[in-house]
């Protein structure tokens, strides 16, 4: 969803990327580059920048404007871009793939920043703390990981979930992280001593989304049929 809330980007298996009229549906504008499914869809800050990332190894920066292609990444090794963030300030890109590992990367150049190593299957989710400060990533592995987003270190691994993580962020004052899987459960973290606050059963395996509102007092998370809005304890 663009942050003015009016418009949003909609990926395809087919690999077409289209802006749509949050209203009306109607499509507004169509982006034309991937080869394959998209996986991925995320506005920068801003909203002046569009990213998309695609099984087809890329991950492409585009302006949400006119349409035109400004970057495209490509992870290197062949397996899916899974997963991808801005920063808060809009300068860097996390990516995570199919291969374990998420990438930081210059948002303006395309440069490769740094790659981080530590999950053990897929990466799911990723997301920088509001102070950009910190990165939080998900994975297949069952894990929660926590890293330094200047120095690229592992800081933490939050252990709880006993099966896939399909979506974690950050709240927004940056407290606390919620995370969600496929345990049907959904964790909530402290930030800071990353000690589990919370947990709490869904009736539902299959979760794979997770919003936060603004205000930080609710959060929704979606299956492939239900939606479940929770209170933030």
């Amino acid at each position: 969803v663009h942050p003015d809330g009016k418009r949003i980007a909609v990926g395809t298996h087919d690999g077409e990327l289209q802006l749509c009229d949050a209203r009306s549906g109607r499509v507004l504008r169509e982006f034309d580059g991937h080869e394959e499914s998209i996986t991925i869809v995320r506005f920068d800050p801003t909203g002046k920048y569009l990213a998309s990332g695609s099984a087809d190894d890329t991950l492409v920066v585009w302006d949400a404007n006119d349409g035109a292609a400004l970057l495209t990444l490509r992870q290197g090794n062949e397996y899916d871009v899974t997963t991808a963030a801005f920063s808060p300030d809009g300068k860097r890109i996390v990516t995570g793939d199919g291969e374990n590992e998420l990438k930081v990367w210059d948002a303006a150049s395309g440069e490769e920043v740094q790659t981080l190593r530590g999950h053990g299957e897929t990466v799911t989710s990723v997301a920088f703390s509001p102070s950009g400060k910190q990165i939080v990533s998900a994975s297949w592995d069952d894990t929660l990981r926590m890293w330094d987003a200047d120095s690229g270190d592992e800081v933490q691994t939050l252990r709880g979930h006993t099966a896939d993580v399909t979506s974690v962020l950050f709240t927004p004052d940056g407290r606390r992280i919620v995370s969600i899987g496929e345990d049907k459960t959904v964790r909530i973290w402290d930030a800071r001593t990353y000690k589990r606050l919370a947990s709490f059963p869904t009736q539902d395996d299959s979760l794979m989304c997770l919003t936060i509102s603004p205000n930080g007092r609710y959060f929704a998370c979606g299956s492939k049929a239900v939606i479940c809005v929770w209170k933030l304890p």
